[in-house]
């Protein structure tokens, strides 16, 4: 599309501005060619063709550069037009100079040589901060449309997903009614409801998730209590594995929704990875002057020291999807989690949040 609208020019910008290099290394090496004549092969025009004649070639290579982008049509003219007034902001401002020092009668010595070089040095400058302005705006503008589908997606997929699951979860309770099926039973639809309820929490707090990911979130007091009260009671009728807390009536933390998949995430993987013969997990929360701690041991088989360091990290190579998540969530709470070995057997998470003020 961008090669099409440039053709479709009468020149396209990227000639233009190497053409336009072009024309100041060709004046450059005829004025100093006359030059070297004259003064009998003194070095001194070489080197002066070697600093006028450098940023020309700047400016052959700055319109090869530009043939290579992707950068629409209209960001390409403003590139162009910008690099022509750069060089006439600057050359002229010289040429100024030149103008008062004759106006005054004073002497001008050769001022073709410093004007050229800062035409040259202007259209640089021009071309260098409008590309760059350029390119940052169209990154803008692409991240923006790419944030725009996102959310879009988002709000599209956790409307169908909700949506699907309630009416699993509405059917199997209706199931489990009309049959009268105990809920102990290990058939009994009683755990599809369940696991439906679970996946409609976990898509109401994406959206908070996706706005703490990114930084837009608003941080508030939850309750740390209730959210994990509430995944240990899940937990102890969905598995069989002892379920043990000694959780406080209220511990606040500055947060949000997504605290709800921290807890999830935590708890569910120490229960689901516990192969004990009386496997159990046990959840303890202590609050304290300006923090509040959530300690979960368990009697699994436990977790290798190098893979502690590893387990909460983003890296898809080193950490887990659900536990990635969990330390960037408790990093953008500014808290901390680490990992220790339970004895004699399992592994003891520690999570820190800083304490709110019920009052905030």
């Amino acid at each position: 599309m961008v090669h099409s609208e440039q053709a479709d020019a009468w020149l396209p910008v990227p000639h233009l501005i190497a053409g336009f290099g072009v024309v100041l290394l060709f004046i450059a090496s005829v004025y100093h060619a006359i030059e070297l004549r004259a003064l009998d092969g003194s070095f001194g025009p070489v080197a002066a063709l070697v600093v006028d004649g450098v940023p020309a070639l700047g400016i052959i290579f700055a319109g090869y550069w530009l043939a290579d982008s992707d950068l629409p049509s209209a960001e390409l003219d403003t590139i162009w037009w910008r690099t022509l007034i750069g060089a006439v902001v600057i050359g002229g401002a010289f040429f100024a100079t030149v103008l008062v020092r004759q106006y005054e009668s004073r002497a001008v010595t050769e001022p073709v040589f410093p004007l050229l070089v800062a035409i040259e040095v202007g259209a640089l400058a021009g071309f260098l901060t409008s590309y760059y302005y350029a390119q940052a705006r169209v990154d803008a503008q692409q991240a923006e449309a790419v944030t725009d589908a996102l959310r879009f997606v988002n709000k599209l997929i956790r409307h169908d997903l909700r949506n699907d699951l309630s009416v699993i979860a509405s059917r199997s309770e209706l199931l489990r009614t009309q049959l009268d099926i105990d809920d102990t039973d290990i058939e009994s639809p009683h755990l599809v409801v369940e696991k439906a309820d679970e996946a409609i929490e976990r898509i109401e707090t994406t959206e908070a998730i996706t706005k703490t990911l990114v930084g837009t979130a608003d941080f508030e007091p939850i309750d740390l209590t209730s959210i994990t009260a509430e995944v240990a009671d899940r937990l102890d009728e969905t598995h069989p594995i002892d379920v043990r807390t000694d959780l406080p009536e209220t511990a606040l933390v500055y947060a949000n929704a997504g605290l709800q998949s921290v807890v999830d995430n935590l708890l569910e993987n120490a229960v689901e990875h516990n192969d004990a013969d009386d496997p159990y997990v046990e959840i303890t929360i202590t609050v304290a002057d300006d923090a509040v701690w959530l300690t979960i041991r368990d009697n699994g088989p436990g977790i290798p020291n190098d893979r502690r360091r590893t387990l909460f990290e983003s890296d898809v190579d080193t950490g887990d999807g659900g536990l990635a998540l969990v330390g960037t969530l408790v990093d953008m709470y500014d808290g901390e989690i680490w990992i220790e070995a339970n004895e004699p057997r399992g592994t003891v998470v520690t999570v820190e949040l800083p304490l709110a003020d019920d009052q905030d």
